[in-house]
């Protein structure tokens, strides 16, 4: 632990306002937020449990399965959210699909901040039993161990579904945190539909209205993916949709403006 933590510190000072020089490391920050289908639902197998070093996330609670500690960095394994769940969300396959991209001394830092369950409210700054505040505090954490935050993911709508007012307050919860971690409007904030064949597809109109309240913003498909079997709430993605969700969540953040930018990107 303590080897991988002076990895973690040591990776670059670079500041949320410039890339660090070319040649040195980049450690790649990326927020998980949202709820259920962003922590996951189905059961990760031993086959999801491959570790590779250059991928660490902050710790979401203990979880001895995955070897971690909350609020600490550890080499990424699923779980990366609720340990009693064991679920393998889409941020595995998102952070080995991004991987790719960079050069090879580069790291990518995970921060799993996803609630089960949760509507868009408990994510709103100053509103009751809020979590923005530890939402805030997970990703300035990311910052202070040297990395540069450089997206957000998010799966979001099954607890506000059909709720007209939805996409306005994703878009201030989002325009809150960009400001309090002091990161550009057009730091990409990625967001993926509900499932298509769920209790929730109608919400999917309202998924599509959030690039019109927010900078920087772009949607992901879930045409095409699988509902997990013997779901009772008939709202959550199948083990493998959630492999092919992270990857087109990777697809996604690579096509954004703000990234294709950096130095660094081929």
């Amino acid at each position: 632990m303590a080897c991988l933590l002076g990895l973690v510190t040591g990776i670059g000072s670079a500041q949320q306002e410039a890339a660090s020089p070319a040649g040195e490391p980049v450690f790649h920050v990326f927020l998980l937020l949202g709820q259920s289908n962003m922590a996951g639902f189905q059961q990760a197998l031993e086959e999801d449990k491959v570790a590779n070093p250059r991928i660490v996330a902050l710790g979401f609670d203990d979880c001895p399965a995955a070897g971690r500690t909350e609020g600490e960095w550890s080499v990424a394994l699923p779980p990366l959210h609720e340990c009693w769940n064991g679920a393998l969300g889409p941020g595995d396959s998102f952070a080995r699909a991004m991987l790719e991209s960079y050069p090879d001394g580069d790291t990518i830092g995970l921060v799993p901040s996803a609630l089960s369950g949760q509507p868009v409210e408990r994510f709103m700054q100053g509103l009751p039993d809020s979590r923005y505040e530890w939402i805030l505090a997970r990703a300035r954490a990311a910052i202070e161990a040297g990395g540069v935050i450089e997206g957000m993911l998010y799966h979001q709508g099954e607890s506000n579904c059909g709720q007209a007012d939805w996409p306005a307050k994703v878009a201030a919860f989002v325009t809150d945190l960009r400001r309090d971690l002091g990161l550009a409007d057009d730091v990409p904030f990625i967001a993926a539909e509900l499932l298509h064949s769920g209790d929730c597809a109608r919400h999917n109109a309202l998924v599509h209205e959030i690039p019109q309240h927010l900078t920087g913003a772009r949607i992901v498909s879930a045409a095409g993916l699988d509902m997990a079997a013997g779901d009772p709430w008939r709202v959550h993605f199948s083990r493998e949709a959630e492999i092919a969700l992270g990857r087109r969540y990777a697809e996604a953040m690579l096509a954004m403006p703000a990234i294709q930018a950096k130095p660094d990107s081929p």
